[in-house]
């Protein structure tokens, strides 16, 4: 497998994992897990390496089969993790990142707290970056309307609580920022 830093893949990693790390405060998790869902969001995507740049940067919807590409990087992602001893441990939660609450996710088909607590976190927060940064196939929403459809998930695809932290998490933010300004 070759790997090739996309340089909009790795923004995408780095802030979404700063965001999983304050979600992890925000639910008491501790710092060890904080420190994790931080450094695992920062690489969580690996599995994408190797897959096409024309599927990764296509403008339009996923052909069936270009979606079932995309599922693997979960697994792939993991199996990258389980080679290298010192981050193996973090294998299970890049395999578990796209699990939904509802046991409708992938790759396993998890449900609720069968998913690992760091992917859960981990999910709510790539969602929330994903949606309020510019994609090749779509323009961000505000941070109002990425709330929005986070809270319509809550509890299917996402975890509530991780949900509702991530929304006072944001808030908390929010509010340091125009306070600096």
């Amino acid at each position: 497998m070759t790997f090739v830093l996309n340089p909009t893949i790795w923004a995408h990693q780095h802030d979404g994992g700063l965001l999983a790390a304050r979600v992890a405060r925000e639910l008491a998790l501790g710092e060890d897990v904080a420190f994790c869902v931080e450094m695992v969001g920062q690489i969580h995507d690996i599995g994408l390496n190797g897959v096409t740049p024309l599927i990764l940067d296509k403008s339009e919807p996923l052909s069936e089969y270009e979606y079932l590409i995309v599922q693997l990087h979960p697994e792939r992602g993991a199996n990258v993790l389980r080679g290298i001893p010192a981050l193996s441990d973090w294998a299970p939660i890049v395999q578990s990142h796209h699990e939904r609450f509802d046991g409708k996710g992938y790759p396993d088909r998890l449900c609720g707290e069968e998913i690992p607590i760091e992917s859960r976190v981990l999910a709510v927060a790539d969602a929330f970056h994903s949606m309020t940064t510019p994609q090749t196939w779509r323009s961000p929403i505000s941070p109002f309307d990425a709330i929005q459809s986070l809270l319509r998930g809550s509890g299917s695809q996402f975890d509530p609580d991780v949900v509702s932290a991530l929304i006072t998490a944001f808030r908390v933010r929010s509010t340091e920022i125009s306070e600096t300004a």
